[in-house]
């Protein structure tokens, strides 16, 4: 593995874990503000699944560089 791949590999590791904080953030906001505007709480846990359909495209990547 060279060097940049190794750089990528490490990105592509942060960045699974970085959005993981990022969804569990955005699913609290979803519940605290749901009984007042569920209409905003939708639009946090549909960012939570977009999220979560890339992290499936980061962890291919992932899994690729092995």
């Amino acid at each position: 593995m060279n060097d940049t791949q190794s750089k990528l590999k490490s990105l592509l590791s942060y960045w699974l874990e970085h959005n993981g904080e990022h969804r569990a953030e955005f699913r609290e906001w979803a519940d605290k503000i749901a009984a007042d505007q569920a209409d905003i709480a939708e639009q946090l846990r549909l960012a939570v699944n977009k999220m979560a359909e890339a992290d499936e495209c980061l962890k291919k990547a992932h899994h690729l560089l092995r």
